[in-house]
């Protein structure tokens, strides 16, 4: 959603979900250290200029002013980042409440029916569906990764990260892009709300989660309250975890 909204701008290219930090980290992982050509506690390593390679080789034909590069794990290689780039990167950060997160792929999965891949782990688990279990595999297998990454990354360089409300998305979408445009120091713009078509569609097959990423034409919030997905029970377990860190 946030990509389908920064897609309007004319300065920015957002992403679909990118492997250009994949393939750094493979480079990466070549650092054999008594090899100067591949030792990167050497600044001036080769090996970082072909890093910066990939990165910026991946969009020598954008003519955008900014990419948005899309990847949860940048939010762990921060450093990295810093030293591909030459200055500290700019990381635009979706937040939500996580009870609200796990409700909605409840509701995507219920949607998919047995088809989908949060039954499979279900099932490869030996474990019987049930709302409990639903959300439990849900934090295991698509949260807590992306959630662990974010947290260690926010703690390292908090001022390297702008975070963006669900909920100021949806509702002060005009307000919370002039926060992005500040921030990414591009010009102002209204986004349009309606007949939003997301121009980088994610292949959901590999997800196994068919839809995950679909936008709706309208933006608004359609999903009833977290509670009435979860049940009071499973909410309140979830909330009073308080896993959302980055809040007070």
């Amino acid at each position: 959603m946030l990509g389908t909204l920064l897609s309007q701008h004319p300065d920015l290219r957002p992403t679909r979900t990118s492997c250009v930090l994949d393939f750094t980290k493979m480079i990466e992982s070549f650092d054999l250290g008594e090899s100067p050509y591949y030792n990167l506690k050497d600044p001036d390593s080769p090996a970082w200029g072909i890093m910066r390679g990939i990165l910026y080789g991946a969009y020598e034909n954008v003519l955008e002013e900014v990419v948005v590069e899309k990847n949860r794990g940048w939010s762990s290689k921060v450093g990295l980042a810093e030293k591909l780039i030459g200055e500290a990167p700019k990381i635009l950060s979706p937040v939500r409440h996580v009870p609200e997160i796990i409700a909605s792929f409840v509701t995507i999965s219920e949607k998919i029916g047995k088809q989908s891949k949060i039954e499979d782990e279900l099932r490869l688990a030996n474990r019987e569906s049930n709302m409990w279990t639903l959300s439990r595999v849900i934090w295991e297998k698509y949260v807590y990764a992306n959630w662990r990454v974010f947290k260690a990354g926010y703690e390292y360089r908090p001022e390297c990260f702008l975070l963006l409300g669900y909920d100021d998305i949806v509702s002060k979408p005009k307000e919370t892009m002039g926060l992005i445009t500040t921030y990414l120091d591009v010009g102002p713009w209204a986004p349009t709300t309606t007949g939003l078509t997301n121009p980088n569609p994610e292949n959901d097959s590999v997800y196994g989660m068919p839809g995950l990423h679909d936008v709706k034409p309208e933006l608004k919030r359609t999903s009833p309250p977290a509670w009435e997905i979860l049940g009071d029970e499973v909410y309140e377990f979830w909330a009073n975890k308080n896993l959302d860190f980055w809040v007070g």
